[in-house]
């Protein structure tokens, strides 16, 4: 019986972990601000009994629903649901058969998106064609949106309004770039506890 070589990978993920907090260190010092403002701006729609809708590209689509998720039922301490809910993926699979991927997040928005309403937006790289219509028809039904990308001066960014609100992470790495949206929804997530039911956290 040949002995198998263990090989330790342990370096490997430690290095991982500081690439992690390296990305934390940049996202902090750029994004606090902005961050803040986001959580203002959703406590804002739903005080005005506005709802949030969440929808998102790739693998960021999993960062939109977590923060629908942790809206409509609690984020660490129990709380009434807030009015969130994440574009339905069956919905988007039958739009791109029946009618084009591109408005896959365009046409919910039409159908369920009223004047008032605010659209969390994630993705990377420059926004997809999908994305691209997502922030038009927002737009057209009079909604606000905040975006988390990791890509300045992209399409998507410039079709931004001057009341939207822009979470871009100075990270290149793809999954460096979720893990900080996440970080960033989080962060979201316990400022709205804070501003609505004054939910302290250590």
């Amino acid at each position: 019986m040949k002995n198998k070589i263990t090989v330790d990978y342990s370096e490997q993920v430690i290095d991982l972990f500081h690439r992690h907090i390296e990305s934390c260190m940049y996202t902090m010092e750029a994004l606090a601000e902005v961050i803040a403002q986001a959580s203002e701006c959703l406590v804002e729609s739903m005080l005005h009994e506005h709802k949030i809708i969440c929808c998102g590209e790739g693998n960021s689509r999993l960062i939109a629903h977590h923060l629908a998720t942790n809206l409509l039922n609690s984020y660490q301490h129990e709380r009434p649901a807030l009015p969130a809910m994440v574009l339905s993926s069956d919905a988007a699979t039958a739009i791109a058969a029946d009618s084009s991927y591109n408005d896959i997040y365009a046409n919910q928005i039409r159908a369920l998106g009223q004047t008032g309403d605010c659209l969390v937006l994630c993705y990377n790289g420059g926004g997809s064609t999908a994305t691209l219509r997502a922030i038009q028809a927002a737009h057209e039904r009079g909604m606000r949106i905040i975006s988390l990308s990791n890509v300045k001066a992209s399409d998507a960014s410039a079709l931004l309004l001057p009341n939207d609100i822009e979470l871009t992470f100075p990270v290149e790495d793809r999954a460096r770039a979720i893990e900080m949206q996440l970080v960033a929804v989080h962060s979201i997530c316990e400022l709205i506890d804070t501003l609505l039911f004054g939910t302290t956290y250590p």
